[in-house]
């Protein structure tokens, strides 16, 4: 008896939820290519960007302990956490924790993420229509369609997981907007748009929340005007606040980190319209599956026709809407006067790409065309009363499949390389010292370089990719690319220098060229020259003499770069530190702990009399205004660094992994110097037997200045981070007992 119950249970739940099956089915086929650990997706930001964040994630999950605030593997260190695409709480997230394959993690994330984007959509067209067909029809177009295909799948995989994200928060809005649990459902709609925020999906959250704005202004048309505009202004505001108070972990860094770097002040208008639409060439935009001269958003012929049978329902207020999407998408993609206009709003002017906005389009589509599949039904029933639904289902899910599935390519895979298959990097890395690379292969000074292997080799790279970047750091390259030099690498730590041909940049040392990788998806990363950067310097090290460069930020910076460049310039022998805007700002005995001074403020006769002690104790000052100088020379330098002969030792690294670093400095008085970037953000602190100012060093580097410390400890927790986590904390305590006494009280109802 009971295994017939069992057995009964299993087929009605199969009969509920069979075209669940079906979609899930469908996407294990449709990536049968990555149904394993030994392939990934054949798409260089799975090969590099994503085998980074992931690496890095495993790191700090399965070594570290803790959460990835900063990453030391690319751009000579810089923060992780508040990169905008980099994901942290995520299925790609959850499955290194479960498995520690990265490999095994982002397969079975890519794949979760495609499924769940056709779950979505099939539950939100469900929710509004009540029919399964039309809402499986809805689902298929969603997970197959040119944006799908040529970008999503194509592109990052935070990109795929903030689309798969896209119908849930529109369904949970819909659903507090007409449903009785308004609340409940409010709370759901924020927590999957905070699961953007987490899954590093910035570029689709703006046009998500777009989509949300548009419907909600849209849900006022009609009765009881105020009745609803009550209902739209508090499901808003419970969204927003959340939303918010769920994201705010992730979201307050994310802030900082865009603020300071080069999205601070937004971008170009150019940047901004990357490529627009030609509004001549919809049909291959929109519809042509087969386009490949420009973005994609293409649905198909067959899905096009049902969209046009969908607006036989115009009257229904979501056809509308999402007609009116469609137009608006159209207008922001083809860059038109509406794209000039949303430049001006928060948010949009700091992103690039307005095409990418065609994500409304491929939204709205799958909308409209649900009830075209249902007036089709209506329309064939009227010739012929007798057809069956589902005759008619099968032919156009047939017809759909061919179109949208059979005749477009399965996503690529490829054999995943592991850095020991690379000769040149596998050379490196039998080096166990701490060190770092560069690649001069690939001449832009951002882009896959190969820093996604030494990661996995626990080495660290003085380039780096993505979209964001930092302009002081990327200028001090520009400059050393520019005049060749190979002591500015060196400043970084820069050990090993890979080449794509021979260089005669002077201070490199020829070591070998080496076998290259033909299979490796990332070409540059296998040389074929190695060099050794005899310029090198440790990652840690105590110098006993400073050069302490004063005066407003722009005109220290076109002070230091010379004296960087200049031959006489030994980082072993003097560091060379940014300081603050006036002499003022110190005291004579803080002067005292440099050998030099150079001034590039105007001063004041305060200031002078502070300068005049200094002079007078032995203190080198230039230029040598007591000598009626105001200029400096390179003669002025030369005697500089020759008064300056200081004390250089290497120092012991303790301790360095996640978010610290220690180093043992000893007794020693003077400088201890890292090859870091630890000063370039607010969130590092320092301290031995005291709290420690950090200083700028050689242009971009970290110094403090040590008297008898004995250790130096440095820790990274951005205030952003620190705020974030009691914001996201309290929030979710919130919503748990909110939750909680709504269970039980359902409980003690039953």
């Amino acid at each position: 008896m009971k295994k017939v119950l069992i057995i009964s249970k299993s087929k009605d739940l199969v009969k509920k939820h069979f075209y669940v099956i079906i979609l899930f089915l469908i996407t294990l086929i449709f990536f049968s290519g990555i149904l394993s650990s030994s392939k990934t997706l054949s798409n260089i930001h799975y090969a590099n960007d994503m085998t980074f964040q992931s690496e890095n994630i495993r790191k700090y999950l399965h070594e570290s302990g803790t959460i990835p605030l900063w990453t030391p593997y690319f751009y000579s260190g810089q923060p992780f956490i508040g990169v905008p695409e980099h994901y942290l709480f995520d299925l790609n997230f959850l499955y290194i924790f479960l498995f520690k394959n990265i490999f095994l993690a982002m397969n079975l994330a890519v794949i979760s993420y495609f499924f769940l984007a056709g779950l979505g959509m099939y539950l939100l067209v469900y929710e509004i229509m009540r029919k399964q067909n039309a809402a499986f029809i809805a689902a298929l177009i969603f997970m197959f369609n040119g944006l799908m295909q040529k970008f999503v799948i194509g592109g990052h995989l935070n990109i795929l997981e903030s689309y798969a994200l896209i119908p849930f928060v529109f369904l949970f809005t819909y659903k507090s907007l007409y449903k009785k649990k308004w609340l409940n459902n409010s709370i759901i709609a924020a927590f999957f748009f905070s699961l953007m925020v987490y899954a590093g999906g910035i570029i689709f959250f703006l046009y998500t929340g777009l989509i949300i704005g548009v419907y909600m202004i849209w849900s006022l048309i009609g009765r009881n005007f105020k009745k609803r505009a009550v209902k739209v202004m508090l499901v808003s505001i419970v969204i927003i606040t959340v939303l918010i108070g769920l994201s705010a972990l992730k979201l307050l860094p994310i802030l900082e980190f865009a603020k300071m770097s080069n999205r601070g002040a937004g971008v170009s208008y150019q940047e901004y319209l990357g490529y627009p639409i030609d509004l001549s060439g919809l049909w291959n935009h929109l519809i042509n599956l087969s386009f490949s001269g420009g973005f994609s958003g293409a649905i198909g012929i067959t899905s096009f026709i049902l969209l046009l049978l969908g607006l036989l329902s115009f009257r229904k207020k979501i056809v509308l809407f999402s007609v009116l999407l469609i137009i608006l998408s159209i207008l922001l993609a083809a860059g038109t006067f509406v794209a000039k206009f949303f430049y001006t709003l928060p948010g949009f002017g700091q992103m690039r790409h307005i095409e990418r906005v065609l994500i409304m389009f491929v939204f709205a589509s799958p909308l409209i065309a649900a009830y075209g599949f249902n007036n089709l039904v209506n329309i064939l029933r009227n010739y012929k009363k007798n057809i069956k639904e589902g005759l008619i289902f099968s032919v156009v899910l047939a017809i759909l499949v061919i179109e949208l599935v059979l005749l477009q390519k399965f996503p690529a895979s490829l054999e995943i390389i592991e850095p020991n298959d690379i000769p040149i990097v596998n050379e490196i890395s039998k080096d166990l010292s701490d060190f770092r690379t560069i690649n001069i292969a690939l001449s832009d000074l951002i882009g896959a370089s190969g820093y996604n292997y030494m990661a996995q080799l626990d080495i660290s790279s003085i380039k780096g990719g993505g979209g964001i970047w930092f302009n002081d750091y990327v200028g001090y390259l520009a400059i050393a690319q520019q005049t060749k030099s190979a002591k500015l690498w060196g400043l970084l730590n820069n050990k090993y220098v890979i080449a794509g041909e021979e260089s005669g940049i002077s201070g490199l040392k020829f070591i070998d060229k080496f076998e290259e990788c033909e299979k490796c998806p990332i070409g540059e990363a296998d040389g074929p020259y190695l060099y050794e950067n005899t310029e090198f310097m440790p990652r840690a090290f105590y110098v006993d003499k400073g050069i302490l460069v004063v005066g407003d930020k722009n005109n220290v910076g076109q002070i230091i770069y010379p004296v960087l460049l200049d031959e006489n310039f030994n980082p072993r022998k003097a560091v060379i530190i940014q300081g603050k805007d006036s002499i003022s700002s110190y005291n004579s005995e803080e002067l005292k702990n440099y050998g030099a001074i150079i001034i590039s403020a105007a001063l004041i006769s305060v200031e002078m009399g502070i300068l005049e002690n200094y002079v007078n104790n032995g203190g080198i000052l230039l230029p040598d205004i007591f000598n009626n100088k105001n200029s400096i020379n390179e003669n002025d330098i030369k005697e500089m660094f020759e008064r300056l002969d200081g004390n250089f030792e290497e120092i012991e690294i303790l301790e360095y992994e996640s978010n610290k670093a220690v180093y043992n400095i000893g007794s020693r008085k003077g400088f201890l110097v890292l090859s870091e970037r630890f000063s370039n953000f607010p969130g590092w602190h320092a301290s031995g037997k005291d709290k420690k100012e950090i200083l700028r060093a050689n242009g971009i580097t970290t110094a403090v200045f040590s008297d008898n410390d004995e250790k130096i400890t440095f820790k990274y927790m951005p205030q952003p981070f620190k705020k974030g986590v009691i914001i996201s904390s309290i929030t979710a305590i919130i919503l748990i007992i909110y939750f909680s006494f709504n269970f039980i009280r359902k409980l003690a109802k039953r």
